[in-house]
């Protein structure tokens, strides 16, 4: 299996024949014209190298989990002697937390009373920024140690669009101060020092590290999409520092064949599934690894999943809003979903030290064409192929591809439409008309 330890590169994409998207504003769900490749191989798991902004939504059913993940995920990027090794890594990821979910994080690493956390976050932030309509805000942001830019209106900015660039200017400011003020530590400190030396240190700051407040009023659009956009800006604002970490499957040989092949085989001898040619699953492959790999910062979300179902359709809908320009994943402690290619090739390298084999395959609307390789039960739908899943129709309230498992090393999913010319046209001038794809896959503890 394809997995580096240690730090990861990040390789001007040109010497690798990628290209990265666009850092368009989040606008549309629109897929993009072009035929596109993605390549996913998960790092969030331990080193968390590619991962470019981590959210962490209000949910009522967050817990523990979801907490020490949040944590877990701002130690090792932004606070460990990993970051104090790679800290140009640990400056290109923001940490934001929505609406409500902050004063409870605040409130969990008060009262879980682990002193080493509650020492480091007596002088460094839980997050950069607080961005919502702060509808769900329980307590006051001055107590909170958070500080509203001056320039808020009454009753909040209008839309992310409205908030001015000294706000941003400030969030990516103290985000690199934070990171620049951990690297004078000395390393024997985190667990050392006592709690008044920290409370030293915070009073010998000569900067302000404060999460920012910002109110964002509009209600056309959730605090996550608030989020996604303010990242968004953000990363435009300052594109020398908001460089894309290439998955390691891309950077070598060995991998390169890995994802022309599809790897190898992983017999179920309770089900023989369906749609296992061997020729056909290494010609998508292969044919896949003809078009260049899109490269996309990804964004880890927690707290999606659990408590209201009309918030989980939502937190969906804003992933599948972005995917041209972002790799969002939602996380809980059972799942990692993120949405597919919606015109083209997605190739999933299976991480088997943190991911289980079931996995599951969701259209959002009519599924015209789609192929797959790698998966138990594969489909090989439209495409003028015998296969057992032809006459199907996918969809909801139809058929959809759930409690499926993983075959191979990589996953390789095909939704290009080249049987139906017709609907392909239309797709460069109206909205809609790929259907939006989700995978998910089961997460479990490291082996």
């Amino acid at each position: 299996m394809l997995y580096r330890t240690g730090l990861h590169r990040v390789i001007e994409p040109s010497t690798l024949g990628l290209r990265v998207a666009g850092e368009a504003t989040f606008m549309t769900s629109k897929p993009y014209g072009n035929v596109r490749r993605k390549v996913v191989q998960h790092d969030f798991y331990d080193t968390a190298e590619q991962v470019s902004a981590v959210i962490l939504l209000n949910s009522p059913s967050n817990s523990c989990w979801e907490y020490d993940e949040y944590l877990r995920f701002l130690i090792t990027k932004r606070y460990s002697r990993h970051s104090m090794l790679n800290p140009e890594s640990a400056a290109r990821c923001y940490f934001l937390c929505s609406d409500g979910a902050y004063p409870k994080l605040l409130k969990y690493v008060t009262e879980e009373k682990q002193q080493d956390l509650l020492n480091l976050f007596t002088v460094f932030p839980l997050c950069d920024v607080v961005v919502g309509d702060m509808d769900s805000y329980t307590s006051s942001h001055m107590e909170d140690g958070c500080e509203r830019p001056t320039s808020t209106p009454d009753g909040g900015y209008a839309t992310v669009e409205a908030v001015p660039h000294e706000v941003l200017d400030t969030i990516h400011r103290r985000c690199q101060s934070a990171v620049a003020e951990f690297l004078k530590l000395d390393v024997g400190m985190m667990n050392d020092a006592p709690p008044e030396v920290w409370e030293r240190l915070r009073d010998d700051l000569k900067v302000s590290l404060s999460p920012l407040w910002v109110h964002i009023h509009c209600q056309f659009t959730t605090d996550f999409l608030k989020s996604l956009k303010l990242v968004s800006r953000l990363r435009k604002r300052y594109p020398s520092e908001s460089a894309v970490v290439v998955p390691p499957v891309l950077c070598s040989t060995a991998g390169l064949e890995l994802l022309k092949t599809g790897g190898d085989v992983f017999s179920d001898p309770r089900n023989e599934g369906c749609d296992h040619e061997e020729s056909r699953e290494r010609e998508l492959c292969l044919e896949a690894c003809q078009v260049e790999a899109v490269l996309l910062p990804t964004f880890v979300v927690i707290g999606a999943f659990g408590g209201r179902f009309d918030h989980e359709m939502g937190a969906i809908s804003n992933m599948l809003a972005v995917a041209g320009e972002a790799h969002v994943v939602l996380v809980s402690q059972f799942d990692t979903v993120f949405a597919c290619e919606a015109n083209g090739w997605t190739q999933v390298v299976w991480h088997p030290q943190y991911e289980g084999r079931v996995c599951g395959l969701m259209n959002y609307g009519k599924m015209v064409e789609c192929e797959t390789s790698g998966m138990l039960w594969n489909i090989v739908k439209g495409r003028g192929k015998p296969s057992s899943t032809d006459e199907l129709r996918f969809g909801f309230g139809a058929f959809l591809s759930v409690c499926n498992a993983v075959r191979r090393e990589v996953v390789t999913i095909d939704v290009r439409h080249l049987q139906s010319d017709a609907v392909g046209a239309q797709a460069d001038s109206e909205d809609n008309c790929y259907t939006a794809i989700v995978f998910s896959i089961i997460r479990q503890p490291k082996k």
